[in-house]
């Protein structure tokens, strides 16, 4: 899910408990053509992308932006295919053919596929946002989505978020349509889920809580009591989405692993970006070096967290990564505008291959 850069980023600026990178001016030289995902393989880890359009994208773009995803991932999400708006244009009807055609892909190239998202606040459609429905009328249609969605995908994916973003930024949870069937909804969307697919791993998802911040501290709380009563919750999703030169270091990641690992959770990073300035599209040199030690940092983090199991980048190439404001940040991903690697690539594929 694609986040407004504002609330993404919000309380990540200099200054605050992440302290800004210096330039990093290591460099990183494309000689070793070995495909992440098989670093991240020999680590244990799945190395995931973004991708929906791209799998429809015609012409010499597209067949080369596939390319690059099944040699160098590991593991995709859907984008917008698997989300309620998209896959429920009405109460009735249920649109698969998209999400299909991911799961598919997935299958023919050795990949895996995370679910996203079945309880969100936003893209949820106008049939459900202005129907005026009861909080019991609410119920059953969450409940009918859930046992639809996770039974047409039974047995064929390797996570699902289940809740994404329930938890305000100012640590309180967000008042959205679902909030009306009451706060027990998150609890009762997990069970919904379990009750249909008793294998898959079923995840909650956020954003800037990836260090130990008020909104981290709220969702740890939020999956203690969850887990304290029974909840089948069995990881947490951390975003990240940053500007680079305010990201967090690896110790700040894993130490704030730590404490939702000792829950038995299973950890994993969902839609990762490193924005930079940029003129006209372009990050410097040294900005790119930033961004670099920022995706480095990050891998590491994982890494130091043996419950941490998959890393997955926003989008595969700058061109088509989801950018808020693209007359001044930008550039956020691995791969840059010409479908070339840049110094974050070879930093994550530095860090994934150090031993």
């Amino acid at each position: 899910m694609l986040l407004m850069l504002a609330a993404a980023l919000a309380g990540c600026g200099v200054g605050s408990h992440m302290a800004p990178f210096v330039p990093d001016t290591t460099n990183f030289a494309p000689a070793d053509t070995t495909p992440l995902r098989a670093y991240g393989a020999a680590r244990g880890r799945y190395i995931g992308a973004a991708t929906g359009s791209v799998l429809i994208m015609p012409g010499d773009s597209g067949a080369r932006l596939r390319a690059i995803l099944a040699r160098e991932f590991s593991m995709l999400w859907t984008g917008a295919f698997m989300k309620f708006d998209y896959l429920r244009p009405s109460r009735s009807v249920y649109n698969y053919t998209q999400a299909d055609s991911v799961v598919a892909f997935a299958a023919r190239n050795g990949m895996v596929v995370r679910g996203h998202t079945l309880v969100w606040h936003q893209q949820v459609p106008a049939w459900v946002t202005n129907g005026g429905y009861s909080p019991d009328t609410l119920r059953a249609i969450l409940k009918e989505h859930i046992d639809n969605v996770v039974g047409h995908f039974r047995g064929k994916l390797t996570a699902w978020d289940v809740v994404n973003e329930a938890m305000g930024d100012d640590g309180n949870l967000r008042a959205t349509v679902w909030s009306a069937i009451g706060p027990a909804y998150i609890d009762s969307a997990f069970r919904w889920a379990r009750a249909v697919d008793p294998d898959v791993p079923l995840f909650y998802n956020d954003y800037n809580i990836e260090t130990e911040n008020a909104k981290s501290d709220a969702v740890y709380h939020l999956l203690n009591d969850l887990k304290a009563k029974g909840t089948p919750i069995d990881g947490i999703g951390f975003q990240f989405h940053y500007l680079a030169q305010s990201a967090p270091t690896a110790d700040a990641i894993a130490a704030n692993f730590a404490r939702f690992a000792a829950l038995g959770l299973k950890i994993q990073i969902t839609e990762a970006d490193m924005h930079v300035p940029v003129q006209n599209g372009l990050a410097s040199a040294a900005d790119l070096q930033v961004q670099a030690r920022a995706f480095r940092d990050m891998v590491n983090g994982c890494l130091r967290t043996p419950s941490c199991n998959a890393i997955e980048i926003e989008g595969i190439y700058d061109g088509q990564a989801w950018v808020e404001d693209p007359t001044r940040w930008g550039a956020p991903v691995l791969y840059d505008v010409h479908m070339q690697p840049k110094p974050a690539y070879y930093a994550v594929q530095a860090a994934l291959a150090a031993q």
